[in-house]
């Protein structure tokens, strides 16, 4: 749940750096664009359109993935950094704060990178376990159960259960 308040505390942060003294609209705007990147949302034209052709050719220019927000949260430690009279007093939105807080996003990232291939590699052993190998689970168990259909009579409360069991390779 590091990520999750993320959105909210852009709004709040907003407010505090639109409060800030001397920000000009220039800084607003590109606080506004980091903001939109780390909401995911699209800045809107004002204007209606009407033509649904311009509309089906926009692409998606979410970056919400773990690494594109805390890049992008980054890049608004470093806007507050370069904004002279930045210096709320409330310690959740000073730059320290936020910084801490960056600095547990790139922990939780890596500690997903670092799960990610030993469990990548678990699933391959797992897979070729299962299904590829010469003496895989899925025709093994496919073999014993047609030795059992032969051993057991067809109205047997066994052979109806063990005929209820499917096995078939993914």
């Amino acid at each position: 749940m590091l990520f999750a308040p993320v959105s909210k505390k852009v709004t709040k942060l907003r407010k505090v750096y639109k409060s800030t003294d001397g920000v000009t609209q220039a800084q607003l705007e590109d606080f506004m664009t980091i903001a939109r990147k780390l909401k995911g949302i699209r800045k809107t034209n004002n204007e209606s359109t009407t033509n649904t052709t311009e509309e089906q050719n926009q692409h998606s220019t979410s970056q919400m993935s773990y690494d594109q927000r805390t890049n992008n949260y980054d890049l608004l430690i470093s806007l507050f950094q370069n904004t002279p009279n930045y210096a709320p007093n409330e310690t959740e939105f000073q730059v320290a704060t936020l910084q801490a807080e960056k600095a547990q996003m790139l922990q939780a990232t890596q500690s997903v990178a670092d799960t990610y291939i030993p469990l990548n590699n678990a699933r391959s052993v797992r897979n070729n376990t299962m299904y590829l190998s010469q003496d895989n689970l899925v025709d093994t168990f496919n073999k014993a159960k047609d030795y059992l259909f032969t051993i057991l009579d067809s109205s047997s409360v066994q052979y109806k259960a063990i005929s209820k069991i499917k096995f078939k390779k993914g």
